[in-house]
């Protein structure tokens, strides 16, 4: 064949094929399920506090011991959000404080925060957070549950949740005490802290494909009961448990308070690489297990604003797996964002073939490809029906 004819044929074969992912062209993922008007933690007696940034927060207010703006770097907007406003943590190049949200209830010292009169020996918290579309960079805090032992802020526990190695999260529990009595003596006193052992999760939420979409992280921890190490940590990202640590001897034999507090955090210890965004919403603590949001009937899903080549396909399943395909969609054209999950826009099978909708009280996880690719997005954006 001759030369021109080969490049003409092979231009004509790779027509109408999807290009390959690349950093002009990151990989779809699905961005957001969009949540139902009324949320169950807006209900649930098991809550002890739920955001979702519907309004500004107040700082000095009862439902936050603190929040620190950092000089406007940490604001709420009213847009940007699952279902409108969201807290947005604008970095600036080499920015290491860029804002925080500080809950505090249960018993404590300072005598202030949200149910006050009580113990709570087990909590969940769950946030939503989005990274800006080409996203760099791991920016190392997140949260932190901890228990506030003095006036000076000294602690008797950290699960902390933050940045692990590469793009991932981790978990990185510590006590502040020792032989049953306190040892710290200020906020932080890293040279008391006994650190339990560290472990690693797997999402790499931090990565630039991940960029651009909501991910739903939930942690839990259970204080040992008095004299055993049968404390736990643990924590989900998009419904999957990624990281665990049982046998935990949080406290030893000391139980003058519990867990009393709960930080939202944006806290980069090298700086950020350069100027970038990232949002927080939906925002939950709980005595029992949050999960995801729940989703409008049928669910709304919205893809990343990526080039989507000749087109766009989605798949729901009942399992984070993806064993059980419950529901996969019509081709989409190139400049759809959205679609619904019913009868209209896709079909039904597995669990639900013959069905015309989804179970409710279910959850169900998504993913997302461009026509012409083999491979699918990981299984993300849990929802519940």
């Amino acid at each position: 064949m001759k030369p021109l004819l080969a490049m003409l044929w092979l231009s004509l074969a790779l027509e109408g094929r999807a290009a390959p992912a690349s950093d002009a062209n990151p990989p779809l993922r699905v961005a957001s399920i969009t949540p139902a008007a009324r949320q169950p933690a807006q209900r649930d007696p098991a809550v002890i506090f739920y955001d979702d940034f519907a309004a500004a927060p107040e700082a000095g207010s009862l439902r936050y011991l603190e929040y620190d703006l950092a000089g406007g770097s940490f604001v709420w907007t009213p847009d940007g959000g699952l279902n409108g406003g969201a807290m947005r943590c604008q970095f600036a190049r080499g920015q290491v404080e860029a804002g925080s949200l500080k809950v505090l209830f249960g018993r404590n010292p300072l005598n202030r925060g949200i149910r006050r009169d009580e113990t709570f020996d087990e909590i969940y918290w769950r946030v939503y957070v989005k990274h800006e579309a080409g996203w760099e960079g791991n920016p190392a805090k997140l949260a932190r549950a901890t228990c506030l032992a003095g006036e000076d802020w000294s602690q008797g526990m950290i699960a902390h949740v933050w940045g692990g190695p590469g793009d991932t999260l981790c978990i990185d529990p510590a006590t502040g005490i020792r032989n049953g009595v306190k040892v710290t003596a200020h906020y932080n006193d890293f040279d008391q802290l006994t650190w339990l052992g560290l472990r690693n999760g797997q999402t790499p939420i931090f990565s630039p494909a991940e960029s651009g979409r909501w991910v739903c992280v939930e942690s839990h921890v259970k204080l040992n009961r008095s004299g055993r190490g049968d404390g736990c940590f643990e924590l989900w990202v998009d419904g999957r448990l990624e990281a665990s640590r049982t046998n935990l001897d949080w406290h030893g034999t000391w139980s003058a308070y519990a867990i009393n507090a709960v930080f939202l955090e944006n806290y980069w210890n090298g700086g950020s690489v350069k100027p970038q965004a990232r949002w927080l919403d939906d925002f939950v603590i709980s005595t029992r297990p949050i999960g995801p949001i729940l989703a409008t009937t049928p669910p709304v899903v919205t893809r990343t604003s990526g080039a989507a080549g000749t087109g766009w396909e989605a798949e729901v399943a009942s399992d984070p797996e993806g064993r059980d395909v419950v529901w996969r969609s019509k081709p989409m054209a190139a400049d759809a964002m959205k679609l619904t999950v019913d009868s209209t826009g896709g079909e039904f099978s597995g669990s639900r073939a013959g069905k015309t909708g989804l179970a409710a009280g279910q959850d169900y996880w998504t993913r997302i490809r461009r026509r012409g690719e083999s491979e699918w997005a990981p299984w993300h954006a849990p929802f519940r029906q």
